[in-house]
């Protein structure tokens, strides 16, 4: 897995990749080596198939037969043939599943020669189960896949800048459109679950990759620098005053248009650094503590992955919350140093904790303990036993222009009258006793312990 990438839930790349292809609009074909029975998970993703052909994905439909005398390479050059000939796609995306890459097909080098004696777009990827990864690393080979069927052109590419690993709203990506535009700068091609299949063929002719860093769209990262000699700019969130600041400065060093960043900063940041004044001297006589949740949803959501679900937490640091982690996960010292590792390489160090389930989480948290709970919506039932507000994830918006209004909803979650009045109805603990204690990654060893073999005696 990705150094950065240890908090989230694992997943099945193959049924990742469906997913998030699902979404992709355009004229393409993802055509999923396998038997029958494995490229029926797609009716279980519950996405909506966004498709300009007929026919989106398609199967080679291996029988068992066919599996073990080994005919898979045989069948898949000639479904890429018929699929060439009868559709027509801008690209063929070809994907594997865990039979035939037990059997050992060799599914890149059938696809690189198909494409080049049918002169289509034939891009592929080794998917599968056996090996669950990293959200984070499903998102990358999704991107690169995609963004690997285009080319550098002859044109001009100065000033153009390709937007990675950020799922946007309209008026979010208007802001940073406008702020790249003040900056002389043009948002050639946006990169997200919601593109189309032209903006990742697109971003090959970009000069400048911004993305989510660090441990994020690694693939994607290479194939920019390697193939496309752009340069890469890792960013943060661009969640409230301070991350939006470093989002937008870091750009600027990179592009060489620091000397018209001010004016730009100094229009959007003044109504925005306002609102967090605003809030910071309504509570300066009170302690602000937040319950911060991450790892309880298994995920693709960009905003979700990038910094390991911690992409708004400087948001709530400058308006003056001290935030206690709450990390949904299995116990144990091995799995709370590595947690701790990554958390220290994100640069971070506060108090966290791993809770097994969510019926577990009432053991951590004390009534009045902390003013909000910040997390997946779906915990509301155990925090309104603790009278304990929710703001769920998706309430916080990305941008400058959304400070205010990120401001306005975590107050008007912390005024609520449901908790004020909704009585403290405690249950008992459910489930084992756990650990609560929370504690700093310093408080880790740097290292995971060394676990010595079991030594065997014969019977």
């Amino acid at each position: 897995m990705y150094p950065g990438a240890l908090l989230a839930q694992e997943a099945c790349s193959y049924q990742g990749a469906t997913e998030l292809l699902a979404r992709v609009g355009g004229r393409f074909v993802v055509l999923i080596h396998s038997d029958r029975d494995c490229s029926n998970v797609l009716p279980k993703t519950g996405q909506r198939i966004r498709q300009d052909l007929p026919y989106k994905f398609l199967c080679t439909n291996m029988r068992e037969d066919e599996l073990v005398t080994g005919q898979g390479n045989a069948k898949l050059r000639k479904a890429i043939e018929l699929v060439a000939q009868d559709l027509q796609p801008d690209l063929i995306a070809v994907l594997s599943t865990c039979p035939t890459v037990m059997i050992g097909d060799n599914l890149k080098n059938v696809a690189r020669k198909a494409g080049r004696d049918l002169g289509v777009r034939v891009v592929s990827e080794a998917t599968h189960g056996l090996r669950p990864v990293s959200p984070a690393e499903v998102v990358d080979v999704v991107f690169t896949l995609l963004a690997g069927g285009g080319a550098v052109g002859e044109e001009d590419r100065t000033g153009r800048v390709v937007l990675a690993g950020m799922d946007l709203a309209q008026t979010e990506q208007q802001e940073i459109a406008d702020g790249l535009e003040a900056l002389g700068l043009t948002l050639h091609a946006v990169l997200s679950g919601r593109s189309h299949l032209q903006d990742f063929l697109a971003a090959a002719s970009g000069a400048t990759l911004v993305m989510p860093g660090p441990n994020m769209l690694i693939g994607l990262q290479k194939l920019a620098r390697e193939q496309w000699q752009q340069q890469v700019v890792e960013v943060p969130l661009p969640v409230g005053v301070t991350a939006s600041t470093a989002f937008w400065t870091r750009i600027a060093e990179a592009t060489g248009t620091l000397d018209k960043l001010p004016a730009w900063l100094g229009q959007e940041s003044t109504p925005a650094q306002a609102a967090v004044n605003t809030f910071a001297a309504k509570h300066q006589e009170t302690v602000l503590r937040c319950a911060y949740n991450i790892g309880s949803v298994r995920s693709f959501d960009l905003r979700r992955i990038a910094l390991e679900e911690l992409g708004e937490l400087p948001l709530w640091q400058e308006l003056g919350f001290a935030c206690d982690l709450f990390i949904q996960g299995p116990q144990g010292e091995d799995n709370s140093t590595r947690t701790a590792q990554v958390l220290r390489e994100l640069g971070y160090d506060p108090p966290f904790v791993l809770f097994p389930t969510p019926a577990h989480l009432q053991q951590f948290i004390v009534p009045g303990q902390y003013q909000l709970f910040f997390g997946a919506d779906f915990l509301f039932d155990q925090t309104s036993r603790l009278s304990l507000p929710l703001l769920p994830h998706r309430a916080i918006q990305l941008g400058l222009r959304a400070v205010a209004g990120n401001v306005a909803a975590i107050q008007a979650a912390m005024s609520t009258e449901f908790y004020r009045t909704f009585s403290q109805t405690v249950s008992g603990s459910q489930g084992d006793v756990v650990e609560t204690q929370l504690r700093r990654p310093s408080d880790y060893p740097q290292q995971l312990p060394v676990i010595q073999p079991t030594a065997r005696t014969s019977s």
